[in-house]
């Protein structure tokens, strides 16, 4: 009976495929509407290297809750790839940056909602102090998401990423012109240049700050000032709580709510990095909706 409902919901529902012009490329995005009006607009700014076919299930239930839902892929990826990634420019800047505030100004045209909710996973997280128009932003919440250091990480992981970073990931990124994740067994293909920058910053202490200038713009001068939950997971290898501790001073004038979860308290097997938008794991979507 539980199946059969949740099968008429999803019929009732009307997912929308858009485009959205970001600078110098186009992202195919994802429009999940609910039921009626919605009571707010939703954007997910994926991970690096997860398509946002990922966020399907967990974008349809945003919808099932009566809010609108958008999902997207960065330039040159997933669902946006136009070129095979060793002839893509792209960076992580582009990423975070163009491709990122394109998509929020994308939900902005989509429906006047009575508010906003940014919900940003990992790469998704860090990159709003650069953007515009955050004042239209009313409510964000950060997943597994952190400044990440790679002399933050612990053994056994910590060999992982001495490999990915120093080792096997510039080798074959050299060769192939492009990170090729899937070979790799970490996920999709990346452009080199994302891999290249998301290498700078993550071997280095003050992460992208020697970057401000000159790659990144100056942070916006009106910064964010409303709430934001920054949620994180003690099973996270990827973004270990060190790195999520240097979350906060990027939103220094938000109000700011920190939250770290223990799987077993949700009697989850795991969460990790990726999985707190899995299907299995749904228990906790309510907290990364913010509706707990």
């Amino acid at each position: 009976m539980k199946q059969l409902e949740e099968m008429m919901a999803e019929s009732e529902q009307r997912v929308e495929t858009i485009t959205i012009p970001s600078e110098g490329a186009t992202l195919i995005g994802k429009a999940y509407w609910p039921v009626g009006d919605p009571k707010s607009s939703v954007i997910i700014h994926g991970a690096t290297g997860v398509p946002q076919l990922f966020y399907a299930k967990f974008a349809r239930w945003v919808a099932e809750q009566g809010h609108l839902c958008l999902t997207y892929d960065y330039r040159d990826f997933g669902a946006s790839k136009q070129i095979h990634p060793r002839n893509s420019s792209a960076t992580m800047s582009d990423w975070g940056l163009y491709d990122q505030q394109a998509a929020f100004d994308a939900l902005l045209q989509l429906a006047d909602t009575p508010s906003t909710h940014v919900i940003g996973h990992s790469l998704g997280g860090f990159m709003l102090p650069f953007h515009r128009n955050l004042d239209m932003v009313d409510k964000v919440t950060t997943v597994a998401c952190g400044q990440v250091y790679w002399r933050d990480h612990h053994m056994p992981y910590f060999l992982t990423v001495v490999a990915f970073w120093y080792l096997l990931g510039p080798a074959v990124t050299r060769m192939k012109g492009y990170l090729p994740g899937k070979a790799l067994g970490i996920g999709a293909d990346i452009p080199a240049g994302v891999y290249w920058q998301w290498r700078k910053w993550c071997t280095s202490p003050t992460f992208f700050k020697d970057d401000i200038g000159s790659a990144l713009p100056s942070m916006n001068p009106k910064p964010f000032t409303g709430p934001i939950k920054i949620m994180s997971f003690t099973d996270d290898d990827l973004a270990p709580n060190a790195s999520v501790e240097r979350l906060p001073p990027l939103y220094k004038d938000a109000q700011v709510t920190r939250q770290i979860l223990n799987p077993a308290d949700f009697e989850l097997k795991e969460v990790g990095h990726l999985k707190a938008f899995a299907k299995q794991n749904a228990v906790l979507w309510p907290e990364i909706l913010d509706i707990a």
